[in-house]
């Protein structure tokens, strides 16, 4: 499911993947908003669902964005991803209380309707 939303005041294209372990934001999305991006001191593994598929985590990033009417300060790893300018995983669902309604292709924020 994707949805709209503003980091440093920039609409972003988000991809909310409950199948994502991480949440990453593309580096050419961070460098169009001007986001300040770290080196990992320790550089982590990335593996996707298919067989040869992996990559390396070298930079990682604290962000604010507006999401479901919130202003919220969430850790991403910055990493290579297509189409989105930012996927949203697991660990800001569990942070947000975030809740993907399929029915009517909605997603439930901080308690707050998204559309998508």
């Amino acid at each position: 499911m994707s949805a709209y939303i503003r980091i440093n005041g920039i609409l972003a294209h988000a991809l909310f993947d409950s199948g994502s372990t991480l949440d990453c934001i593309s580096p050419d999305f961070a460098h169009i908003a001007n986001i300040t991006c770290f080196e990992l001191r320790n550089p982590t593994s990335l593996q996707l669902g298919t067989v040869g598929s992996h990559s390396k985590v070298n930079y990682g990033t604290k962000l604010k964005l507006s999401v479901g009417g919130q202003m919220v300060d969430h850790y991403f790893d910055v990493s290579n991803i297509d189409h989105y300018n930012i996927m949203i995983g697991t660990p800001f669902f569990q942070a947000s209380r975030t809740i993907m309604n399929f029915n009517d292709n909605t997603l439930l924020v901080f308690e707050k309707i998204v559309p998508s």
